[in-house]
């Protein structure tokens, strides 16, 4: 975990008050700017709770400018850092360190909400000055009541105001910092291994010539498993490319905990198997999967 920084951290005063859940205008307020990189499906749902967010366009995808239409958009990463109080981080786990690495001198809050270990955040907070380390549990948060972003750190309680009274529940789990991460990973090593697991076993069983032997079986013992593969299927491919990079992440959290890593890195190549242009269903999943286990 990430120990105390010597230097003393400078807080974020933001009233409750000023904080109401729908955006306001800026003249006049006294809401600080809030940056967010890069605004994909959850880092663009966080960003539609609060009242002033910025982000910075040059070298982002169509898709990306498409998602934070709604956003000001300040162009370059520079006068982000020169506008913004605090920034948030919500990126795919695999672009975090780089995306910190372009804060190195950002006097504001950076707060790193990615899906990554420990260690991994630990080398994010010696990249800024000032830090709050965050897990996002749940979906992209448009209604109250779903999704839970766990705080940890010096800094913590100032990201967590940001978001009261918002559709996103914000909570600081204590001061050391890499402890939410590490609550993230744990978390997410169910939700995600499992899913993983669920569409390796299947695709064995196809290789092998046993599928329709196993799905009755599961039909009778464990009958949501059938459904619950071809739901696995669709977030495979929907998500796996972002997911694979996630599960290396609890790889090395295990690992950093004295437990094999083997679930994670497995699970990680599960999802690497499948191209993210693939169609989402299960007969296409599984056959991409078993014809890598066939080939191999």
């Amino acid at each position: 975990m990430v120990g105390r920084r010597s230097r003393a951290p400078r807080s974020v005063t933001i009233p409750r008050s000023c904080l109401p859940p729908a955006k306001t205008a800026r003249a006049g307020s006294v809401v600080p700017m809030i940056g967010i990189v890069h605004p994909g499906d959850m880092g663009a749902a966080v960003a539609a709770l609060l009242p002033d967010v910025a982000w910075a366009s040059a070298g982002r995808s169509e898709d990306t400018r498409r998602r934070a239409a709604a956003l000001t958009d300040l162009g370059e990463i520079a006068r982000l850092k020169e506008e913004c109080e605090v920034v948030l981080s919500v990126c795919p786990p695999h672009a975090a360190v780089d995306t910190a690495r372009e804060f190195q001198d950002y006097q504001g809050l950076y707060a790193d909400l990615n899906a990554v270990s420990p260690d991994t955040t630990e080398r994010i907070a010696g990249l800024v000055p000032r830090f709050a380390d965050g897990g996002i549990v749940g979906p992209p948060p448009r209604k109250p009541g779903t999704t839970r972003l766990y705080l940890a750190g010096e800094e913590a309680p100032a990201v967590a105001k940001l978001f009261a009274g918002t559709a996103l529940e914000a909570q600081v789990i204590g001061p050391r910092a890499g402890d939410a991460s590490a609550l993230k990973m744990v978390y997410a090593a169910w939700t995600k291994g499992t899913t993983a697991m669920l569409l390796a076993v299947r695709a064995a069983a196809r290789s092998l010539g046993v599928e329709g032997e196993l799905v009755r079986e599961w039909e009778r013992s464990q009958p949501e498993l059938p459904a619950r593969s071809e739901q696995s299927a669709r977030l495979g491919v929907e998500r796996g490319w972002r997911w694979s990079y996630e599960l290396d992440e609890i790889g090395r959290t295990f690992a950093a905990a004295g437990l094999p890593d083997g679930f994670g890195h497995a699970a990680a190549e599960v999802y690497g198997r499948l191209p993210k242009d693939a169609e989402p269903d299960l007969e296409t999943v599984l056959e991409l999967l078993a014809r890598r286990s066939t080939s191999a």
